[in-house]
């Protein structure tokens, strides 16, 4: 009977008030519904958001066809705001994402390092009176920025403590282990060029080193060389000053114990005011030694011409040190100058900090997979193998970076720097003579990649509103000879994104 009598309150209240209390809730609902829309990820998109985004799809897929570039392009567009795939092409399909890995690289190091972090470079030893004695340490942790520049700044707080004599310079690299050559870079044993650079905990100058050549006073003369780090060189100068034409300079260099040698040959002409080659050092450690050499040494600091390695003794004080930036802008040399060195080095950074010194190149890509997959981006095909992209090894499908992409939208403490680390569309880094035409300046912020036969294109599109925000990925491979075709689809793909965003 209690029961009984419950019911039919019920009955009765609901009959009297009824319908106003259900257009109250239903208003209520309207507001909450509202809320999200604005507030958060993860929302359901509207029916006329899906039908829209469905027209995008088919313009899409209608380039790729269009574009005629084969069976291995790879492409995936999703809306961040939803969740939703808009595209999916061949999306799951592993290919080589050539500098598109740095996107991967980035966003591991913010996620476990933090935009703040900084990597440290110190100066250590015994100061007893005007002398550092024992041996001036110089220990370094992955500090891709550090320059001659800097340096001397050391040197010279050495000097402002009284320093006037050192007996020995020592470099200690033991935060990395001793494979200078990140993996993958054998495939192309020859290259000089900085773009292949070495990587060692202490690195100066992204381990790279300028050859200024000039001409001779008169024609006949040897024309004349120089290299910052002198005592690390060994030069065999046989070049010649000319009457006329362009300078033409064959530079073959040979390690040999802790010297680089240098055998110079070719002609440079008269009244020029001479050339710069930028090359790559051969062992990074001993040139930066060498580099602190020069620099105690033009500060007029007696020190012998000599380097040796060796691990920074327990006790030694630290007399200064330099720090780079923070993590969270040191990364645009990633995002917007697409740079090998700095990509490596922060692998392995990652590495040391996260799984134990010596920072291991392999430790650092076994962790970045870890990572991924607990973002839930795995596969059995996944492959890592360095930080960079650089040649082959590394494999990642277009879903992969999306999702991964949608992982840093979804982490407020790391998206802002992530955003900004890329280049932009039409305006700086490596897009910035690209992506001229979009609806709204600035929308487009992507990492471009490039090998023989890749050509890669991911970021985000930006639309009106921080929640109208959608992702892309183009992976073409096997693409020689036509680099400037999928060129042109990747930017189309971005575009149409871009249009589709600010459609009136």
């Amino acid at each position: 009977m209690a029961t009984g009598r419950a019911t039919t309150r019920r009955v009765q209240w609901s009959t009297s008030i009824g319908r106003p209390l259900r257009a109250r809730l239903a208003a209520l609902v309207s507001l909450v519904l509202v809320a999200l829309a604005f507030g958060g990820h993860g929302r359901a998109d509207a029916p006329g958001d899906i039908a829209n985004q469905d027209v995008l799809a088919r313009r899409i897929e209608a380039a790729i066809a269009n574009a005629d570039l084969g069976e291995q392009v790879g492409v995936s567009v999703v809306n961040l705001r939803s969740g939703r795939s808009i595209v999916g092409h061949n999306a799951t399909t592993v290919l080589n994402p050539a500098s598109n890995m740095k996107l991967v690289t980035a966003a591991v190091a913010m996620l476990e390092l933090g935009p703040h972090f900084k990597m440290r470079t110190g100066l250590y030893g015994r100061q007893k009176g005007d002398s550092v004695v024992g041996g001036l340490f110089m220990k370094g942790f992955g500090d891709p920025t550090l320059t001659s520049a800097e340096i001397i700044a050391m040197a010279q707080d050495l000097v402002r403590r009284g320093v006037k004599k050192v007996d020995e310079v020592v470099v200690d690299g033991s935060y990395f282990d001793g494979n200078i050559l990140p993996p993958a870079f054998e495939q192309q044993p020859k290259e000089v060029a900085p773009f292949r650079a070495a990587v060692g905990a202490v690195s100066v100058n992204a381990s790279a080193y300028r050859l200024r050549v000039r001409p001779g006073r008169a024609v006949g003369e040897p024309a004349r060389a120089a290299v910052d780090g002198g005592f690390h060189f060994d030069i065999k100068n046989k070049m010649t000053t000319s009457a006329g034409g362009a300078p033409s300079v064959v530079a073959v260099q040979t390690p040999k114990d802790d010297k680089l040698v240098l055998h110079l040959s070719g002609s440079v002409p008269i009244g020029i005011t001479g050339v710069s080659y930028r090359r790559r050092v051969e062992s990074p450690l001993h040139y930066a030694g060498y580099i602190l050499v020069e620099a105690l040494r033009s500060l007029r600091v007696q020190v012998p011409a000599r380097v040796k390695l060796g691990p920074r003794p327990r006790g030694a004080a630290l007399l200064t040190h330099r720090s780079s930036p923070p993590l969270g802008g040191l990364l645009s040399a990633l995002g917007k100058s697409s740079d090998n060195f700095v990509a490596e080095m922060v692998l392995k950074v990652l590495a040391a900090e996260k799984v134990g010194a010596p920072g291991r190149s392999e430790a650092g890509a076994k962790h970045a997979r870890e990572v991924l997959r607990k973002l839930g981006i795995t596969s059995n095909h996944l492959s890592i193998v360095n930080g960079s992209g650089l040649f082959d090894g590394n494999k990642l499908a277009p879903a992969h970076l999306t999702k991964l992409l949608k992982a840093v939208y979804d982490t407020p403490s790391i998206y802002p720097d992530y955003l900004a680390h890329l280049a932009v569309g039409g305006v700086d880094g490596t897009l910035r003579k690209r992506l001229k035409t979009l609806p709204s300046p600035r929308v487009v912020r992507a990492k471009t990649g490039t090998l023989a036969g890749t050509i890669a294109l991911s970021g985000y599109v930006l639309g009106p509103t921080p929640d109208r925000v959608f992702a892309f990925s183009v992976l073409c491979n096997g693409v020689h000879g036509k680099h400037a075709a999928a060129r042109g689809l990747a930017d189309r793909i971005a575009t149409d994104i871009a249009l589709h965003l600010w459609a009136k």
